[in-house]
Formats: structure tokens, sequence, C-alpha cells
């Protein structure tokens, strides 16, 4: 690829369509790095560029020296091959400039976002909605979020969709900065906007019952971007023979890396995500939900006298 990358340089030089991706490849003695227009040239970053001018671009990890990492791991965990692309299972990711959306290998024209096929699945559960989580204080709360975000033209996929969503828009991965048993629940990341991952989970976990998708919560371990592995928690969905799952923490993480929500995390298979995670244990989501009502209460009482701000 980097031979055709220099014999493409003026090209790229010329026919880059916008001043971001505008620039050359270059390489001495320590590797290949990128000089943009303006003379400056990417440092511990990502950057999708276009080589080659065709309107599509790859996208590279530039080291804190500006070179590219080829391979390897880069240090938020994300492959990239011999040439320096990023990949997902063995295959290179692109943007499209004229959208300034990515494109990956594994999506479909038919409405799936990521994963081929999860639409169509989702979409074929039968629903069995939860009724009550067990508080009138969650319900409330529920009740409200669903009103924001949910209309009932959505299929199953878009209303699961809506609340991955809201949660990793609306969520800071904090721990707890003050007391009180609710806040280590769903309930503590709808009130005041933190959590952790099994706080994350618990709470998408809830709101996809609430929609009729049984949900449970899954413990273990997750690929950690600074290499091995680490404690987690995150969502599981059984149906037809095939595990899917859901992680909003991880999710919110790579979102905040890269900018925009990609959705790697959403609804891929354990098969799809095997070099991903390792699963220990299952836990009801009773257990990160069903807090008395009354600790509820007490609890949100003590926010407001700790001066935390409450949503709902």
């Amino acid at each position: 690829m980097f031979k055709r990358l220099v014999l493409m340089t003026m090209a790229a030089t010329i026919l880059a369509a916008t001043p971001a991706y505008a620039g050359q490849w270059m390489q001495d003695g320590n590797g290949w790095w990128w000089r943009n227009d303006d003379g400056s040239y990417p440092t511990a970053q990502w950057q999708w560029i276009d080589g080659d001018a065709d309107g599509i671009s790859e996208r590279y990890y530039f080291n804190e020296n500006g070179y590219i990492l080829a391979n390897t791991l880069t240090p938020d965990g994300n492959q990239v091959n011999a040439d320096g692309a990023w990949i997902v299972n063995g295959s290179v990711q692109h943007q499209n400039e004229s959208a300034s959306l990515p494109i990956s290998s594994m999506q479909s024209n038919a409405g799936d976002l990521y994963y081929t096929g999860l639409r169509q699945a989702l979409d074929s559960i039968p629903l069995y909605p939860m009724e009550t989580t067990g508080s009138e204080e969650l319900d409330r709360v529920l009740n409200i979020i669903f009103s924001q975000i949910i209309t009932e033209d959505m299929d199953t996929h878009d209303k699961l969709k809506a609340c991955y969503d809201y949660i990793i828009q609306n969520t800071e991965y904090v721990a707890p900065a003050c007391g009180g048993e609710p806040y280590y629940s769903a309930y503590g990341v709808f009130m005041v906007g933190e959590g952790i991952c099994d706080t994350y989970s618990a709470a998408y976990a809830v709101m996809a019952r609430k929609i009729g998708v049984p949900l449970y919560l899954a413990g273990g371990e997750t690929h950690s971007a600074g290499g091995g592995f680490t404690p987690h928690a995150w969502c599981q969905l059984d149906y037809n023979g095939v595990t899917y799952i859901f992680d909003p923490q991880v999710e919110d993480d790579i979102t905040n890396s890269v900018g925009y929500t990609m959705y790697i995390r959403f609804g891929g298979t354990s098969a799809q995500l095997a070099d991903k995670y390792i699963l220990e244990s299952t836990v009801e989501i009773t257990e990160k939900t069903k807090v008395k009502n009354e600790e509820y209460v007490k609890t949100k009482e003590f926010w407001k006298e700790y001066g935390v701000p409450l949503r709902f």
C-alpha cells in the first residue's frame, strides 16, 4: 500500500476533497508519516486520510512522534494492518468523505448500523414488555425518558438503538462520589448521569426489558486498550441459539475517542467479539434495578442534601 501511496502523493495533494485530508505521505528512516497541507503532522491521534483522492478515506493511528503504527494494536485497543490502516475482523474500515460517515465492510444496505442482519434478528424477537421494575420511582423516571426518545413508528431495533444512544449521550464514566445504594444501579445512571460498567449495563438492560427484549447482565473481562484484559460487565441477549452483546460503556469510551458512535459493541455476536470478552458469570438485572422503593426516595433526598444535581 505504501508503494502505491508514494505514487499517489501528487494526486492526494491536488485533489483531496477537504483541507482536513489534504497533504501527502512522507517516509524517512523511522517510518511513514503524513504531512498536512499547512506543514503540520498528526501525533498521538487517529486521522482519516484519503491517500488516493477517490473520496474514500482509511484511518491511521500516529504515535507521539508522528509515525503510523502498523500490524499492531493501537493504544485504544484497535487493530491496524501491515499498511497501518484500521481493521475490524480483518477488514479495512473506510469513510466516505462526501458523507463524513464510516463505511464498514460489515455494514449492509438494509438498515444495519454495523453488523449485517442484526436489524432483522432484533425485529423478529417476540416482545414481552416488563410492566414494572418493582419501584414506582424508577418506573416514573423510565416513563419520562421513553416519552422523550421512543416513538410508535420505531421497530425493536430502533428502540434499542434509541436507548443505547441515550445512555451514551447522557452518561459519564465516573465512580460514585456520593453514597446511596441506588447510585450503583440503573437509577443512578438516569438520575445523576454517572456510572461505571455494571451500572451502564443495568440501565440499558432495564430499558430493553421495558421494550420487551430480555437482556441480562454478564460479567467477566474485556480487552483493555492498554493490553490484556480487565474486569468488566456488559449486556447479553440469547436468541435462536445466538448470543448478542451490547456494551454501552465501552461504546461510550470509543465514541469519546473517535468523535462519533460506531455501534461496534451494539449487537455483535459472541463469535464476532470473541477476542474482546471473556464471560465468567451472568447476573439477573434485579440485583441492579430492584432496590426497595423507600431506598430510592431516601437516596434521592440524600442526593439533594449532598448537592448532587438530579435530572428528574
